[in-house]
């Protein structure tokens, strides 16, 4: 999601152009382009230099350049402003720099009034998500902080704004569209996490009475590409807490470990992904509710292709996972690892602790670690004991690594 960095040795300068304060949207961004050249093929990037009013560059900025290193990470494009000159430099491919055009000229339209999206243009970068009134403050936050640790988070672009439907009329309190700019699998996981704070605040919004996700009505290029889709799991309101950990920390977890979107929408599961990241993400959450009650038994981990397994010696174990487990999930923060150990008996002196994430780099890193930790206990010897239930280290029951209640917008 960030911008790339190649070189820019073979490129050549483009002609500045003009995109006017006073205009609108469609007319600055055409006028933007009509004026703007190529400069240089480096795989198929090139530059193009707009014109920027002193208010617009200061807003464009952001304090710190927050606002510039948010356009550029979502268009992922290489952006300079130069406050002196009063121009923008942008760097990367035909559409990168067009979608950075188009950002950075809703950004300056935020500055003076309200955000105008046509829908009716199919560009393949957008979704809209209707919120209803009454969950708008909620889902924006104070002062828009929630908003902007969704951005964050998903390295996306997100604002309230009209689209052409709204003839013209957009009143407060009413039902408004949140506009989301980036890559779709950004998009999916910003539009599942503002449904579940919506959901939150307005149950059955979004969850049907037949406990279902509702549909969302795709503007114009908003399709999902070949195998990506959102599969759904009922949760309880004991498995919730267990599945959400503290402060959403477990949830985070499995997502990380998966490589799946994860989000609780009420007491629904949601996992967005391809098929295989929907499988990984569904299996580390049964196998993780499975230890509520006991241990978790994998078929065959073996052939598993997200799976490494670790012999650690039995009188190893407590001294790995800690107390409550508190040790064994730092290494899983630490690698973006699920771990748990195996509950296949006749292990004898010797235990399996399984492994999972689908990146080989994560497992081979969180593999290190153990080993590094198991030579550690050999050198400084045993100490007491501890409970081990589910190889979490025995986490109280509802817990799931903690806290628990409603996941956090």
């Amino acid at each position: 999601m960030g911008s790339d960095d190649e070189s820019n040795d073979s490129r050549r300068k483009s002609r500045k152009m003009s995109d006017g304060d006073d205009k609108s949207r469609s007319k600055s961004r055409s006028r933007s382009r009509s004026r703007s050249r190529g400069g240089g093929n480096n795989n198929g990037r090139l530059t193009k230099v707009i014109d920027i009013a002193k208010d617009d560059a200061a807003f464009v900025l952001g304090r710190g350049g927050a606002t510039k290193r948010k356009i550029a990470r979502v268009s992922g494009a290489d952006i300079e402003l130069d406050e002196h000159a009063l121009t923008i430099t942008l760097n990367g491919t035909e559409q990168q720099c067009n979608h950075a055009i188009d950002y950075i000229d809703f950004i300056k339209q935020q500055r003076v009034g309200p955000v105008t999206i046509d829908t009716e243009r199919s560009r393949g970068d957008y979704t809209a998500y209707t919120v209803p009134g009454d969950c708008i403050g909620f889902v924006m936050g104070r002062n828009g902080q929630t908003l902007r640790s969704m951005e964050e988070e998903w390295g996306v672009l997100m604002f309230f704004a009209k689209t052409n439907k709204d003839g013209g009329e957009s009143r407060r309190g009413d039902d408004e569209q949140l506009c989301i700019f980036g890559p779709l699998a950004a998009r999916r996981g910003a539009e599942l996490k503002t449904m579940s704070a919506v959901e939150h605040k307005h149950p059955g919004y979004c969850v049907s009475s037949k406990g279902e996700l509702r549909d969302v009505d795709r503007v114009p290029g908003d399709d999902d590409e070949g195998g990506w889709g959102i599969d759904t799991v009922p949760l309880t309101d004991d498995s919730f807490s267990y599945a959400l950990g503290a402060r959403g920390s477990t949830r985070r977890k499995l997502a990380a470990a998966s490589g799946c979107i994860i989000e609780y929408v009420g007491r629904l599961a949601c996992f967005a992904g391809y098929r295989q990241d929907r499988r990984r993400g569904k299996d580390y959450l049964r196998w993780l509710l499975e230890q509520r009650t006991g241990q978790s038994v994998v078929d065959d981990p073996k052939s598993r292709d997200d799976c490494t397994i670790v012999k650690v010696p039995s009188k190893s174990v407590g001294f790995l996972t800690g107390y409550r487990g508190e040790s064994l999930r730092a290494i899983e923060r630490e690698a973006g690892t699920f771990m748990f150990t195996d509950a296949s008996p006749g292990q004898g002196p010797e235990e399996n602790l399984l492994i999972f994430s689908f990146s080989r780099r994560n497992r081979d890193h969180a593999a290190e670690i153990v080993q590094d930790r198991v030579r550690h206990h050999e050198r400084v010897g045993d100490r007491p004991p501890m409970d081990r239930g589910g190889g979490y280290g025995g986490a109280p029951p509802g817990g799931g690594g903690g806290g628990g209640g409603p996941p956090p917008p």
